[in-house]
């Protein structure tokens, strides 16, 4: 019995429900029909009113249509009705369902509306193209209390252009502000993508979109050398490819105009390409422990540069020269340490310097003979590890495969840890040395 109550109580509920629904859907309708009759008489704020009793949807998307002129007093109309939370979410969604349906000026008033204005210049970068470029900038400008860094903004802007490979879009952008070179980089970057891909024709595109491309090269060939100055040989090798890029592009009336500079171009670029590759070389032959040979390739390089050598290419022509001329070495360290940009590396290379002078002091010792006359001393043996003379005949030990002398302590120390000569870099066991005595 109760069972059956409580069946009816619910069909009951349902039915109340359904005829509320029904009476709401119907009051509902009633006032958006009166609103879109007080719209079409272009009583666009009465028409709010009525469209607000439906949903906050409806109201939102009146102030949408409503004329430009008369857009500010809707809104003002809107938030005497709803709070301001719900009426930036409502125009949030707005602005999406248009971008959705590309329709690109409602999708970004909504977002303007939104009090959103970087959402609204985005949208005419991602549906709407090259044109809608000045629309974009726009809105940023009509924005200054909420776009604090109207340069940054924009530059921004670009970065989401780029990454949604709207190449064009994100050069222009970065022009409207000045930044040629900048723009010039992304198209370049942009016909490298294309390249890369096989799209010869694209590719093409963006290089020929390129402004003043006499310009850009002197901008990379000064990025090159500075990049190198700072040891960043990747940033500098970018650098190359770029300039190389642009001078393959140039047009052949343009090498003609430019002759004498196109020249000075052709040059840098073939000085600068040589240099990274003797680099490259002299580094492999570093790792490969192949000193003599990465001596002489350092030694190239440090009169190819003259005396612009950054930092750490004296620094590594110093380590190739460690073990042969410690001494010069030495002087290398010095140098190094004079240009060094922070203090910590130059005092760093100071400590290098001043080890391998005492390294080599000790192992040409002086003797005085009665003449007076200085003779040299025979040259004793360096423990690899340490670098110091071994003095004691009874601690020397060497490496089984490249002969390299070391103390035994300390290469036994230094097995455990790396597992292979210092010297040679090949896994080997040494023996402890059998006491001598006499």
């Amino acid at each position: 019995m109760n069972g059956e109550i409580t069946i009816i109580f619910a069909i009951v509920a349902l039915i109340i429900i359904f005829i509320v629904l029904m009476a709401t859907r119907k009051s509902s309708d009633r006032y958006i029909r009166r609103a879109t009759e007080l719209e079409r008489e272009g009583r666009f704020l009465d028409a709010i009113d009525f469209f607000s009793r439906a949903s906050l949807e409806h109201a939102a998307s009146m102030v949408l249509r409503t004329p430009e002129a008369s857009q500010i007093l809707a809104l003002r109309r809107l938030e005497k009705i709803f709070p301001p939370r719900q009426i930036e979410r409502a125009f949030i969604q707005l602005g999406r369902t248009n971008k959705n349906q590309n329709a690109p000026h409602a999708a970004a008033s909504a977002f303007e509306l939104a009090n959103k204005p970087f959402a609204a210049a985005k949208v005419f970068i991602d549906i709407g193209g090259l044109e809608y470029v000045p629309a974009a900038v726009q809105i940023l400008d009509r924005h200054p209390s909420l776009i604090h860094d109207r340069d940054q903004a924009i530059r921004n802007l670009a970065r989401h252009a780029y990454s949604n490979k709207k190449f064009m879009e994100a050069a222009e952008l970065l022009r409207t502000i000045g930044a040629e070179e900048e723009a010039n980089t992304v198209l370049i970057a942009a016909a490298n993508e294309m390249r890369k891909l096989g799209l010869a024709n694209e590719a093409e595109q963006y290089f020929t979109s390129i402004n003043q491309p006499t310009r850009a090269i002197q901008h990379y060939l000064h990025e090159l050398e500075q990049n190198l100055q700072q040891g960043d040989i990747e940033k500098s090798r970018r650098s190359l490819t770029i300039t190389k890029d642009i001078v393959e592009k140039l047009p052949s009336e343009e090498k003609q105009a430019l002759k004498e500079d196109f020249d000075k171009y052709l040059q840098s670029i073939t000085k600068y390409d040589r240099l990274l590759k003797i680099l490259d070389s002299a580094r492999d032959l570093l790792r490969k422990n192949k000193s003599n040979q990465a001596i002489a390739l350092y030694d190239e390089l440090l009169e190819i540069l003259g005396s612009n050598v950054p930092t750490p290419i004296l620094a590594e022509a110093a380590l190739a020269n460690e073990e042969r001329n410690p001494q010069y070495a030495s002087e290398l360290y010095q140098n190094a340490s004079l240009r060094a940009k922070s203090s910590r590396a130059a005092e760093s290379f100071k400590m290098r310097a001043k080890k391998l002078e005492i390294i080599t002091k000790r192992s040409i010792p002086q003797v005085e003979r009665t003449t007076g006359e200085i003779f040299e001393a025979e040259v004793e043996e360096f423990c690899s590890v340490c670098r110091m003379n071994i003095s004691e005949p009874s601690s020397l030990v060497r490496c089984p495969d490249c002969g390299s002398p070391a103390h035994y302590t300390h290469i036994a120390e230094w097995l455990k840890i790396r597992g292979v000569c210092p010297i040679c870099k090949k896994r080997v066991k040494i023996q402890r040395p059998k006491t001598v005595t006499f």
